[in-house]
């Protein structure tokens, strides 16, 4: 029989078995709340991309953007905060083809001769020249955003002039392509088109960057600009999103233009508002612009996707993708809020 020497330090040793294996218990479980929390963070920036386009499609995000080189590069992947880790390039040009400043490409899921196609609309040029920017178009053999893709040439209908910056709106039933034109200003225009292939129309003048926040606004370049312009819908309404001032400025910004019925190739059925999303010195981010459009895989959220810097300096360099959630007015309007630091991880959306 144990003395009772014997039995406490028995006794003892239990509680410090005990205590240990408390110890590890609990160092694992934070060490998996760490990981746990480390894993559904999103984190800025998302890829060393300028003008972010977006979608999400058959559970996947696919982004693409102005990269590097001549080619074109979609990135993808089924969670927002990983869409820059996997990229495909989707066109390099051939000979004969545009293989300069290729640039701003956005892509669209469209009907085409009875079925549907992704067509993608960029910016390229056949010299190293800013003035030879067209409007370029490539259409999927199917209906796989990754393609492949068969280079279609410059865009049907659009003139010999200077363009840059296409992408597609979608109003009362029709297609539009919205385009920017450099005749002493980067103005955004409208064209009808009877086709995804085809602009039928005269392009029109419906933002003119007549503002001095889509002047420069006293910053280093004082060239205006209404460039980048983006579809946006929500509840019946219909806005174009667009980014104003230079590029390389701190004060990059974008401005609201809200259809207010009519004719959609009369700038006067469109209503301006701006900067509704501008810098923030406070958060370290400079030049925010570009910003495109998606929601969470459960639909309950609404995301943007922009470039923006980490520098005030005038510079194009260091332009990345980030995303952010955004929320709507009362009014039905979009309010994009400040943008956020790279400091601060955000929740990824919401149904990942």
């Amino acid at each position: 029989m144990a003395s009772a020497r014997q039995r406490g330090w028995w006794r003892g040793i239990h509680f410090l078995a005990l205590g240990v294996l408390c110890f590890f218990v609990i160092a694992c479980a934070s060490s998996t709340k760490s990981m746990s929390t480390s894993a559904v963070s999103l984190h800025n920036p998302l890829a060393p991309v300028a003008d972010p386009f977006i979608v999400y499609h058959n559970k996947s995000y696919y982004l693409t953007g102005t990269h590097t080189g001549n080619s074109l590069e979609i990135w993808h992947s089924p969670r927002l905060e990983d869409v820059g880790h996997s990229a495909k390039t989707i066109w390099t040009p051939a000979t004969g083809e545009p293989a300069f400043q290729v640039w701003s490409p956005s892509m669209f899921l469209l009907d085409y001769q009875g079925s549907s196609h992704w067509f993608v609309y960029f910016t390229a040029a056949l010299t190293d020249k800013n003035e030879d920017h067209r409007i370029y178009v490539l259409q999927s053999q199917g209906s796989d955003p990754l393609g492949p893709y068969v280079y279609k040439g410059q865009l049907t209908g659009t003139a010999n002039e200077t363009a840059i910056d296409a992408s597609i709106l979608q109003l009362n039933g029709k297609l539009y392509m919205m385009y920017v034109l450099e005749r002493g200003t980067n103005a955004t225009y409208l064209a009808p088109m009877s086709d995804p292939l085809t602009v039928s129309g005269k392009p029109r003048l419906i933002i003119d960057p007549d503002q001095p926040w889509e002047q420069g606004f006293q910053a280093h370049s004082t060239y205006p600009v209404a460039e980048g312009p983006e579809a946006l819908y929500h509840d019946g309404k219909t806005f174009i999103v667009y980014s104003a001032s230079d590029t390389g400025n701190y004060n990059y910004c974008l401005g609201l233009m809200t259809y207010q019925g009519g004719d959609p190739l009369e700038s006067s059925s469109w209503h301006k508002k701006g900067p509704v999303f501008e810098y923030s010195s406070d958060n370290g981010v400079f030049g925010p612009g570009r910003a495109h459009f998606t929601t969470s895989p459960d639909g309950k959220q609404s995301w943007m996707v922009y470039h923006a810097k980490t520098s005030a300096d005038f510079t194009y360099d260091g332009r990345e993708v980030r995303a952010q959630p955004f929320t709507w007015n009362a009014d039905g309007s979009p309010n994009f809020g400040v943008p956020v630091s790279l400091k601060q991880p955000l929740n990824p959306p919401s149904g990942e």
